[in-house]
């Protein structure tokens, strides 16, 4: 029988490792704090548009924005994304984007026509939902896109127009039919196969992209709601007037294909 050493002891039973203070998966309660702050400014919007408090209640759904994107940054840079927090994420998004700016604007704009103000209000809030749900059971593009205007951006148009027109323009009143076109054509560009630019999925900051978001780093603090508002409203046409260019260039090379394959048959 050998003999065991006593450093060959000590080799042998090895202290158990020492748990660390701050595991990895504790860093996963900032970007759900983020999300959480994002469902408590919906729901406070909610309650700032049934006390007639509209400008407050659009700011809120900005501010809930806001949140939207720090948790889905926070998330990747502490690379802790998790179900439960896209789960979270989703409901969130459902009543700070969907519920909210759907009542803002139906109590602000179309109250006066209960049940047509009914049906384009739930016609948007409805959009949202399935927008959310598409969302969450398509992969990932590579091509860095989303399909369809995001319920974040379409909340944003209705929340920026309701912030722009009681801070800028209130002495002149919309006229009845502009609103729910809007609401209309923001709804349907939630579900519709209109590509935008992904901006979160962007793994790399370009200079030119830097000098971007300082330039509006800069106008939001000279003038926060006319720079949201054109923010907002540009970011959805964007996609609308390439989604139609693109369409356009489509037909133009088929119709050429067609008339070139005519040509070679006479």
């Amino acid at each position: 029988m050998t003999e065991v050493t006593p450093e060959e002891v000590k080799e042998q039973v090895k202290e158990p490792p020492k748990k660390k203070r701050f595991s990895h998966k504790h860093l996963s309660i900032l970007p759900n704090a983020c999300t959480s702050m994002n469902l408590f400014c919906g729901y406070l919007s909610i309650v700032a548009t049934s006390q007639g408090e509209f400008l407050a209640a659009g700011w809120l759904i900005m501010v809930a924005n806001v949140f939207d994107v720090l948790d889905g940054r926070l998330a990747r840079l502490t690379s802790v994304s998790s179900r439960f927090g896209a789960e979270l994420d989703s409901l969130a998004d459902l009543v700070s984007f969907g519920v909210a700016p759907a009542f803002l604007v139906y109590t602000r704009y179309l109250e006066h026509d209960r049940i047509l103000g009914l049906v384009i209000s739930g016609i948007f809030m409805l959009c949202g939902a399935l927008r959310l749900a598409r969302f969450n059971i398509t992969p990932p593009s590579r091509q860095d896109v989303f399909e369809g205007l995001p319920i974040p951006a379409g909340a944003g148009i209705l929340a920026t127009l309701t912030i722009f027109e009681l801070q800028f323009i209130n002495f002149l009143k919309i006229p009845n039919y502009v609103i729910p076109v809007v609401v209309l054509i923001t709804s349907f560009l939630m579900v519709s196969k209109v590509e935008y630019p992904a901006m979160k999925k962007t793994p790399k900051t370009s200079g030119k992209r830097k000098l971007m978001v300082l330039l509006a780093l800069i106008a939001l603090v000279v003038n926060p709601p006319m720079t949201l508002f054109f923010m907002t409203w540009g970011f959805a046409l964007y996609g609308l007037t390439f989604g139609f260019l693109k369409s356009f260039m489509i037909f133009v090379r088929k119709f050429k294909k067609k008339q070139a394959d005519q040509t070679s048959t006479s």
